[in-house]
């Protein structure tokens, strides 16, 4: 190993041998060139000469990229960020203040038209080996332009930069006079920015990791420490790329969770396609047995024909042979009913011949005339007094009381008709009333559904031809949205919800359609009919926001609502609400008279532009189920519920009252009728006077009695009469039965043979139908008889229908169950869409339209999920996982053991060489780093969840079980603690597991003198002193003069700004010796009165002055020279 302190020149690696500078700072139109020719300098001059202005140019050349490195760091870390790249290069110079102005205005040695810079430093080896930097910068139009380039081979700027041009000649200039050698390594590099110029010369100038250079940067302008196990841990040890192993375990994590949701995307299908499956088959046998049963039917219509045919004739033939013996009986009756007529007629003949005889017939037919006249006129009275009782007139009235009665119903007929119209008006109010409620009812069931299917505020027109574009265009809901959907007001806001509902009202209804749907959305809507109105933006993408400044006071309408988050038009929707609706949110009126425009209030008063002001409490917009901002809708669906049962509430009352009306009405309308029977059927009193009657019956029956007393061979003639009276009238119903019989049986016969032609027709239609599957199916129709064939069939037809119209109503219901669960399979839920990205893509050539032949490609999908697929995934997930729980996270592990061990072995080789310095001289002393385990919980859990996810290969179970068993206990839940950044920054830093502090210990016997920890306890040479030894060592591990082979290559330059300005003189040379020890270059920046502490130790004095405060110029000149001529520049 070689040593830290070689004095050895010809392993002293690379040095600077020289530096040039044009257009940088205050170094105006000329080259300003330093040239220490690998020795130590000296640069000085008089404060604001220009010296930190030409060190930082060393430091842009050798720390490039810029949150690295800090200018003008003599000054003092709050004047830092005065200076950057653009001050440099344009030459700022000073301030002043215009007559006139109120600020002042930088004054610079350039513009930005045509200026540029060039910073150029060249390196050298006792290897033979040259490494010269350069870097370039330039303005187009206002941006800053840079390039950076290295060289294998010393470069000048006035001989290889002659002329530079914006357009890049100056580089191909370059290329063409070293380049021209394609055979060889290029002379000259150029490289696209900063990281790969710096990359590049790391690896030239052996160099260990980029604390490198941020070493370099702290050591130009060398600082006391403030804390020393940061220092160490930060600028000491090198980084590994921790997080880079993280990003491949979790690449490889998510490759087994994507091999994971392939097996639950698969199983979820095979889950959800199931049921469609069952739902397929049972539709298929439904429909093959509909085939059946429609042939079914058709036969039956044939084979109950048939058997009707055969048995009408039969029966025909029976039923006219009863006939014709009722016909034979019906003449016999007849005969006998002729014999009774002759006997009779002679009888009454006998009779009329006698006087006494005549005068009683004659009494008689007046006794049934006047029983006729009672019998009518008591019937009409007792149907008059149930009609006078219900209008509770008098009954069995007299003439007087029956004209009473007739003028009374009159009164009350008029009467009962003025109420009748009441009625009918209040009936008819109510009916239009109802109809009200109804279509209102009907209108918030349609909202509520549209509701529920949209998630969102927004229903009725405006929401259905929103879905009669989406389907035209074929876009989503997500695609084109409604304003209103992407808004909600805050809920700490809920003051400001019924006024902001007002003036957005009208925007949150109109959509917003992205470019890739507008003409398709024009050409719909313009070519049909909307039966209603659309409003739409396209959407376009906004201009950013520039210079914003943040809102002290959150009054804003913008302030008081949400977009809703990760949407693609947020941006957009906030841009619209900005520009346009942005109203100032003021509680007082008072205050609202104070704005000249855009002013809103709680109570919804508005203040538009130019003066115009309006407040709408139509109860269109007043109500809160009206409202229609928000992509969350349960609260109107809420409102908009309770809203319709109040309305059925109300619709139930109306129909009772309703009913209750109309049944009035009825009752009035009744009652009207029944007085106008009234009124026409009992006109006069006659009607009902039974009694007048009845008196006339009783004296023609006293008559009647007394002649027939006196007549006795009449009343002999009279008994024979009677009984061939009552034989003829026996015999009539006889006969009138036995008519009646045949009839009935002439009537059966003809309808027998109508039906039986009807069935002959049918069978005619198709002599040739094959009715086996009838056959087969009713094997009764053999034992029918035509008393029960047709209702047998009637029962057959009826049961056959039922099938029927069940199975359709069974193809009917899977069909709509199948349309539901494709439906659902094709469009899942939005976690499921999520989780599983190419869902979509796998439903998509699914058929969704009910086709016995297309549907079975489900089917055959379900059972390549079940045969194919899923068992694919699952050894795809069990592969995945062997190679994740053996190898991927054994790696990881093994990573940050590696990455301790390497911090142990980098400060056991420090140590090594700190070892050898002479931190004390009386008596000697040494430093030494220690490290130890530092106290952290987080750390502790980070090892203690490694240590559980790391496979212990005699523990781990070789079984699919036992490793998927180790992935979800160990392995996913250690991923998922470091994908809290925060404390993956905590833990996943090794570095960071180790407290650090320094040791000194006496040469001579090893005993510890001393523990340095924190340095507050230290005074102030104390701090420098351990700070040069720290900073030192540090360097010199960075620098790569502990590797082996790597001393004759290694970094031996370092520079000091003010080095000396705040140390006694006694640091000052121990920071000198430990450069000298450590044989590094040394560039020393420091004012004239501390020249003497490091004269002796240096080769060359580069002097910096500066003309009238504006230009600054160098002189370079050998130490001898500078001695001599001291005071002459001292003068300057």
């Amino acid at each position: 190993m070689w040593e830290l302190f070689s004095t050895n020149s010809d392993t002293a690696g690379f040095r600077l041998q020289y530096m040039e500078v044009l257009n940088w700072g205050t170094f105006h139109k000329e080259i300003v060139r330093i040239a220490p020719q690998g020795n130590n300098s000296l640069l000085t001059g008089a404060n604001a000469s220009g010296k930190s202005t030409y060190i930082d140019a060393l430091l842009t050349l050798l720390v490039p990229i810029h949150n690295k490195r800090f200018y003008n760091q003599s000054s003092g870390v709050e004047k830092r960020g005065d200076r950057t790249e653009e001050s440099y290069v344009l030459g700022y110079y000073g301030n002043i203040l215009k007559e006139g102005a109120s600020s002042t205005t930088t004054q610079m040695l350039r513009d930005k038209r045509d200026t540029y810079s060039i910073i150029l430093a060249s390196f050298s080896s006792t290897t033979q080996q040259t490494v010269t930097l350069f870097q370039l910068r330039w303005f187009s139009g206002q941006d800053l332009k840079k390039s950076y380039g290295i060289a294998h081979r010393p470069l000048e700027i006035a001989k290889d930069f002659p002329k530079f041009d914006s357009r890049g000649d100056w580089k191909k200039l370059l290329e063409a006079k070293y380049n021209y050698d394609k055979s060889k390594r290029k002379q000259v590099e150029f490289f696209s920015g900063p990281k790969d110029y710096q990359s590049a010369m790391r690896s030239l100038f052996g160099m260990r990791s980029e604390n490198a250079f941020s070493l370099f940067n702290q050591m130009v302008g060398v600082k006391v420490l403030d804390d020393l196990d940061d220092f160490i841990s930060t600028h000491m040890l090198d980084k590994w790329d921790s997080e880079e192993r993280y990003e491949e375990l979790r690449t490889s994590f998510f490759t087994l969770t994507e091999a994971n949701d392939n097996i639950e995307k698969a199983k979820l299908q095979v889950e959800m396609l199931t049921p469609i499956c069952e739902h397929i088959t049972i539709l298929q046998q439904a429909t093959e047995q509909s085939r059946e049963l429609a042939q079914l039917q058709s036969e039956s219509v044939y084979g109950f024909a048939q058997k009707y045919v055969s048995l009408a004739t039969d029966e025909i033939a029976e039923q006219t042979a009863i006939l014709e013996e009722v016909k034979q009986h019906n003449v016999a009756l007849q005969d006998q009913d002729e014999a009774l007529d002759t006997k009779r007629l002679d009888l009454e003949q006998d009779i009329r011949n006698d006087a006494v005889g005549k005068q009683i017939e004659t009494l008689k037919k007046e006794k049934k005339e006047n029983l006729l006249a009672k019998e009518e006129r008591m019937r009409n009275a007792e149907q008059y007094n149930r009609i006078v009782a219900s209008f509770e007139l008098k009954s069995d009235p007299d003439e007087e009381i029956f004209k009473a009665n007739k003028e009374e119903a009159q009164l009350l007929f008029k009467k009962i008709r003025s109420e009748e119209f009441l009625q009918e008006d209040n009936c008819r109010k109510l009916v239009n009333e109802n109809e009200e409620v109804a279509l209102q009812m009907e209108a918030l069931r349609e909202n509520i559904e549209i509701l529920r299917r949209n998630k969102n505020n927004i229903s009725g027109r405006e929401a259905a031809i929103r879905d009669e574009i989406l389907s035209a265009v074929g876009a989503t809901k997500e695609e084109i949205p409604f304003i209103g959907e992407l808004i909600k007001v805050k809920e700490s806001e809920g003051a400001w919800e019924y006024a902001i509902e007002k003036v957005l009202h009208h925007t949150a209804l109109h959509l917003v359609i992205p470019p890739k749907f507008y003409s398709k959305v024009n050409a719909y809507v313009n070519t049909h009919n909307l039966k209603g109105r659309v409003r739409y933006y396209k959407y376009e993408q906004v201009p950013p926001k520039i210079f914003q400044q943040p809102r002290q006071e959150q009054r804003l309408l913008l302030d008081k609502i949400e977009i809703k988050p990760k949407h693609p038009y947020f941006l957009w929707v906030e841009y619209l609400i900005e520009n346009q609706h942005n109203f100032v949110c003021v509680e007082e009126l008072s205050e609202f008279e104070q704005f000249a425009e855009m002013a809103l209030t709680p109570k919804g008063l508005v203040k538009y532009r130019k003066g115009k002001h309006e407040k709408d409490d139509r109860e269109t917009t007043a109500k809160r189920s009206n409202y229609v901002l928000g992509w969350d809708n349960k609260e109107k669906l809420s409102e908009l519920s309770k809203e319709l049962v109040c309305l059925q509430e109300i619709k139930k009352k109306k129909d009772t009252t309703l009913k209750e009306l109309q049944l009035k009405r009825e009752e009035l309308r009744s009652k009207q009728i029944i007085i106008g029977d009234l009124n026409k059927q009992f006109a006069k009193f006659d009607t009902i006077n039974w009694q007048v009657y009845a008196l006339k019956i009783q004296e023609l029956e006293t008559a009647i009695e007394q002649l027939e007393q006196t007549n006795n061979r009449i009343k002999a003639l009279q008994e024979q009469l009677k009984k061939v009276k009552e034989e003829q009238a026996a015999l009539k119903i006889t006969l009138k039965e036995v008519g009646k019989k045949e009839l009935v049986i002439e009537q059966t016969i003809a309808q027998i043979t109508e039906k039986k032609q009807q069935h002959q027709t049918i069978l005619a239609t198709n002599p040739e139908v094959d009715i086996a599957l009838f056959v087969a199916k009713y094997p009764h129709l053999s034992e029918l008889s035509y008393a029960n064939i047709e209702t047998h069939r009637q029962a057959f037809a009826s049961a056959l229908f039922k099938q029927i119209e069940e199975n359709k109503q069974l193809i009917s219901k899977k069909e709509m169950e199948i349309t539901k669960a494709i439906a659902k399979f094709k469009n899942p839920s939005a976690a499921i869409i999520e989780k599983f990205k190419d869902w979509t893509a796998d439903a998509y050539p699914l058929p969704e339209k009910i086709d016995l032949v297309l549907l079975t490609e489900y089917q055959h999908y379900l059972d390549k999920l079940k045969k194919d697929n899923l068992p694919k995934y699952e050894k795809k997930f069990q592969d995945y996982l062997h190679e994740t729980t053996i190898h991927k996270m054994g790696s990881f592990a093994t990573f940050f053991d590696s990455w301790a061990e390497e911090i142990r072995e980098n400060i056991r080789q420090l140590n090594e060489s700190l070892k050898e310095i002479n931190f004390n001289t009386k008596p000697e002393t040494y430093i030494q780093l220690v490290h130890f385990q530092r106290v952290s919980a987080d750390v502790s859990e980070f090892k203690d969840l490694l240590r559980r996810a790391r496979v212990n290969i005699n523990e781990f179970s070789n079984q699919e079980e036992g490793r998927r068993l180790h992935f979800e206990q160990h392995i996913a839940p250690f991923i998922k603690r470091l994908e809290n950044e925060t404390w993956r920054k905590k833990v996943l830093d090794v570095r960071q597991w180790f407290s650090y502090k320094a040791e000194e210990s006496f040469r001579e016997t090893g005993i510890k003198a001393k523990t340095y920890e924190r340095m507050g306890q230290l005074s102030g040479g104390e701090k420098a002193q351990l700070t040069y030894t720290i900073l030192g060592s540090a360097l010199a591990y960075q620098f790569g003069m502990l590797k082996d082979g790597m001393q004759g290559n290694s970094f031996r330059f370092i520079a000091i700004d003010e080095a000396f300005k705040a140390q006694d003189e006694e640091r000052a040379y121990y920071l000198i010796t430990l450069c000298r020890q450590l044989h590094l270059q040394l560039l020393v920046v420091t004012p004239s009165d501390n020249i003497h502490i490091v004269e002796n130790d240096i080769a060359f004095v580069h002097f910096v002055s500066r003309a009238k405060n504006k230009t600054s110029h160098l002189i370079n000149m050998p130490i001898e020279q500078f001695k001599a001529e001291r005071e002459k520049y001292f003068q300057l």
